[in-house]
């Protein structure tokens, strides 16, 4: 069933409608003309067809290509003015029951009954053409078939999609952690500029759960509000940045937004659940203080221990700075924790374009070949460059991990293409599923046949082998012949550095290109690059609001000594250079010591959540100016909040000096 996603569908001959997203990648509008066939048709309006969600040419091919391939629709006279020689027929069975997506065996077995079915009725249709001698009768034959649970262009999109899926809710998660963060200090900073107040109204009989039932009321009031605004956001033109980044990488059909449980639950219930804990967590601790505390800001659970001197060599001013610094200790220590959440949601906001590059990089550099063809039947060839092969796909069977397809060849003896060296009792594996699985050399492995649970298979692995084109294990091919009972003389292709050309097209079901393994990494850059896009001006908005609210706490809490500082004589910029000097030096030496548990972190991110949670690979590649970057950013957010905080100390009255004692 076609969508119409603008214009109108062909109605005269010369009238055509394309596919909507292989129009806009070649700035194709309707009322525009092409020529197809040496004939100039019209476009009259740009379709989308749920069987080609994703323009796959050929379905064998490495990934889908919307620039150059398209769909396209005509109507009844337009199509007769095209000759028949390139016409292909194709028939579509339903199945009769509704069989689960997931349920590739079931549709298996479905599938091999149906061609089954048909094989026999075309045999005994051919035995009997045979039989009458009717020369003007064709034999029939099937030339393509392809069931639904194997068709790229439509189960690819899904899959994807999913795989995105596992990227948003770690973002998701980082940005809870965050807001967490963030509650917590908004509480403690609410209680130190209150305090006087708190202590008042304790003194006056005030029980504790009425204050407590005070101060929880204002952030659970604006948590929800703020949660039916951003639902309501997310629902109308905040939905509209997500599928515009799904619209640009797929043929998606017309859409229509609906509630979604799941989201409720991780962008809404979770974060105010955890608003409500962290904010009574703060407050019931906090609260187990005395009046008298309260009076005299003494919001510390511990006695304080007397102060010890510093060198009297020490220049004043940096004496002062350093004893800001002991005095505000446990404040720097949640400032570091910001900056380290801040740094993080910069990094993994910047790294992956980078990490692409890098990625398609690797890709080029340990290819096997320039062109490996995969045959739909057993062909010889005189080109001396092409070597056999065997290759077939198996399924992971680990539960902590999704469901991965593994390729495995069969390579023969003394290869010119595989350099590694390969022995009967043991297989290389890929780095990739290597990294991905965390395996090593005298690990085994335990795939399945993908349409049959019962058919299992354990490798020992002997070696790992540098390739980063896909997810890979390879054998001796007399390893590969014994395993999947295949003959001495079977192959399923040829890996050469020459163009073959002695074979003909309907013989090779697909060529794989240096084009065709990079076309992965350019469409992840498009499509991951689009949704970090969406999160740029996020992450920096957090990272300022981080490092406002921690040096806001700082200046609040020392606002009485600033106050008697200025009553002293000095002038809002000497104390500037004191507090917020101090503070910059250490949110400068935070990010220096972050930087490496960063990449610890990031790391961790990758192999015990992100290649859990997607099928597929990518290298976890952190270029260096992505931490740079980081920096850079994280200076100039900090610059920001240092003007803010100088207006802040210049408000603070120097009669605040006189209102509490020790």
């Amino acid at each position: 069933m076609l969508c119409l996603m603008s214009g109108e569908m062909p109605v005269a001959e010369n009238e055509i409608a394309l596919n909507r997203m292989f129009a806009e990648n070649n700035n194709i509008a309707v009322g525009d003309s092409i020529t197809l066939k040496d004939k100039t048709l019209q476009v009259s309006g740009l379709i989308a067809s749920p069987d080609y969600s994703c323009l796959y040419e050929n379905n064998s091919d490495m990934m889908f290509d919307s620039i150059n391939f398209s769909i396209a629709v005509m109507s009844e006279s337009g199509w007769s003015v095209f000759d028949s020689t390139h016409i292909c027929y194709n028939y579509a069975w339903l199945y009769p029951k509704l069989i689960e997506r997931t349920d590739t065996e079931t549709a298996k077995a479905k599938s091999d009954d149906l061609i089954d079915a048909i094989e026999t009725v075309l045999t005994d249709y051919n035995t009997q053409i045979l039989t009458t001698g009717a020369n003007d009768t064709q034999i029939l034959c099937i030339t393509d078939y392809l069931p639904r649970y194997l068709n790229q262009a439509i189960n690819f999109t899904g899959d994807d999609m999913g795989s995105d899926k596992a990227m948003i809710l770690m973002i998701d998660y980082i940005i809870t952690a965050i807001l967490a963060f963030v509650f917590a200090i908004t509480t403690s900073s609410t209680i130190t500029v209150e305090a006087g107040v708190i202590g008042t109204l304790r003194a006056t009989g005030y029980t504790k759960r009425e204050i407590l039932t005070h101060y929880m009321i204002l952030p659970v009031l604006i948590s929800l509000i703020a949660a039916v605004i951003g639902n309501i956001l997310g629902y109308t033109v905040g939905s509209r940045f997500f599928v515009d980044v799904y619209y640009g990488s797929y043929s998606l059909a017309a859409y229509k937004t609906l509630w979604n449980a799941e989201a409720s639950w991780l962008t809404t219930i979770i974060p105010l659940v955890m608003m409500v804990l962290v904010n009574l967590f703060i407050l019931m601790r906090k609260l187990r203080l005395t009046p008298l505390q309260f009076l005299r800001r003494d919001l510390t659970t511990h006695k304080k221990k007397k102060s010890f001197c510093l060198p009297t060599q020490i220049p004043f001013l940096h004496r002062f700075r350093l004893r800001i610094l002991f005095q505000n200790i446990s404040h720097y220590i949640t400032l570091f924790f910001g900056v380290f959440i801040g740094g993080t949601l910069l990094v993994f906001g910047t790294m992956f374009n980078p990490l692409l590059e890098d990625y398609k990089a690797l890709i080029i550099a340990d290819r096997i070949c320039d062109y490996q063809y995969i045959l739909a039947e057993q062909v010889e060839t005189a080109n001396e460059e092409a070597e056999q092969y065997c290759l077939t796909f198996l399924k992971t069977t680990d539960e902590t991990y999704m469901k991965d397809t593994i390729s495995v060849y069969g390579i023969v003896s003394d290869s010119n293409y595989i350099s590694t060296k390969l022995s009967a009792e043991t297989v290389a594996i890929a780095s990739t599923v290597a990294e991905k699985f965390d395996l090593a050399v005298g690990d085994t492995i335990e795939l399945k046949d993908p349409y049959n649970e019962k058919k299992r298979y354990t490798f020992l692995i002997g070696r790992i082998y540098d390739y980063h084109s896909g997810m890979a294990i390879f054998m001796p091919k007399e390893s590969y012949d014994k395993t999947f009972e295949e003959s001495e003389t079977y192959f399923t292709g040829y890996f050469s550095n020459q163009e073959i050309t002695d074979i003909e097209e309907d013989a090779i079901a697909s060529v794989i290109t240096i084009s065709d393994l990079t076309k992965t990494s350019d469409q992840l850059t498009v499509s991951m690059g689009e949704m970090m896009e969406i999160f740029g001006s996020t992450r920096i908005l957090l990272f300022v609001l981080l490092m406002f609210l921690m040096s806001k706490q700082i200046i609040e809490k020392n606002a009485m000594s600033i106050s008697m500082t200025k009553i002293l004589g000095f002038s809002n910029f000497e104390i500037g250079g004191l507090y917020i000097l101090a503070t910059s030096i250490v949110v400068v030496a935070s990010l220096f010591i972050s930087i490496p548990l960063i990449d610890i972190m990031l790391r961790w991110i990758f192999e015990f959540y992100l290649y859990t949670m997607m099928t597929g690979y990518v290298p976890f590649i952190v270029s260096d100016t992505c931490y740079i970057k980081m920096a850079v950013i994280s200076i100039a957010c900090y610059a920001l909040v240092s003007i803010l905080q100088m207006i802040k100390i210049g408000r603070i009255p120097k009669s605040d000096a006189l209102k509490y004692g020790e």
